[in-house]
């Protein structure tokens, strides 16, 4: 029995996915497959159901996932107390053109036990000079020539408006809409040009009063009932603003998907160990 087989064993249990293991570990998913059926092999019993397109844990591979959560969290901290990549001083440097609020959240939540490392974030839809950057953080399909990347999460936008609106607990349609006022994070953000291009094809161009480049500004805006506005669903999740709630709009049905791109040839060290971190997280908080 070899750590790593544990190690494919439970990010394949976690994610349930044998492909996103293998994303991860940078290696065929036959690979992942081969080593979980042997380590099945040496213990005696199936870890998972497998079933068309996909795996489901038993109840032994359930048990193994419970002591391996334990396990490993014991070693990874024994790990970091030991070295905490002292020996990597690289400054982290992030573009943000998507999920800024999540991504500082998570920024935090690793700086609490990475206390060596030291990040820079930049939030600018415009800019276009990568060079300057370790990691970034944008919408699927964008053009990062020679970059890598993997999918961060897949969130649905919504149209928030005040809890106090005379819109919510109702079922609406987008041209039930055509009379507000809408505010927006960016005129180039993936969020407002998905709005823009469905409120076009329900006959209307959105009435835009506000435009900030501040999630927070963004949510009191909506808050105050000025305006409307779409965002992802991991917005109302990560806010503290408790005054805006999603409305029901049941023609407006649209996915953000986030991607963190990185340079390969720099993702080592310590850019390396926050890359895995934003991995293990992907997905988790939807």
């Amino acid at each position: 029995m070899e750590l790593l087989q544990l190690r494919y064993f439970f990010d394949s249990a976690r994610y349930l996915s044998i492909s996103k293991t293998a994303e991860k570990y940078m290696v065929p998913p036959t690979s992942v497959s081969v080593s979980i059926k042997r380590l099945e092999k040496e213990l005696g019993c199936k870890l998972f159901d497998r079933l068309p397109n996909k795996i489901v844990l038993n109840e032994n591979g359930k048990r193994m996932l419970d002591s391996l959560t334990v396990v490993f969290r014991e070693l990874d901290d024994a790990v970091s107390a030991v070295s905490d990549r002292a020996d990597d001083t690289r400054e982290i440097r992030i573009l943000v053109k998507a999920l800024r609020t999540y991504i500082t959240d998570k920024v935090v939540e690793y700086k609490q036990k990475h206390s060596n490392t030291r990040f820079k974030l930049i939030a600018d839809f415009d800019d276009t000079n990568y060079d300057g950057y370790d990691v970034i953080i944008d919408t699927a399909g964008e053009d990062y020539a020679g970059w890598d990347s993997f999918e961060l999460c897949n969130q649905r936008i919504l149209i928030y408006a005040s809890k106090n609106s005379h819109l919510c607990g109702h079922k609406l349609t987008l041209e039930q809409l055509k009379s507000e006022s809408f505010a927006n994070l960016s005129l180039y953000g993936n969020h407002y040009m998905v709005l823009q291009n469905a409120c076009h094809k329900a006959g209307f161009s959105p009435n835009l009063v506000a435009q900030v480049n501040d999630s927070a500004c963004f949510m009191r805006i909506i808050g105050s009932g000025v305006a409307v506005g779409a965002a992802g669903e991991l917005y109302a999740k990560v806010s503290a603003n408790n005054d805006v709630i999603p409305l029901d709009i049941t023609d407006f049905k649209e996915y953000q998907t986030v991607c963190i791109y990185y340079k390969k040839a720099a993702a080592y060290g310590n850019v390396r160990t926050f890359i895995d971190f934003m991995h293990d997280k992907m997905n988790f908080d939807l």
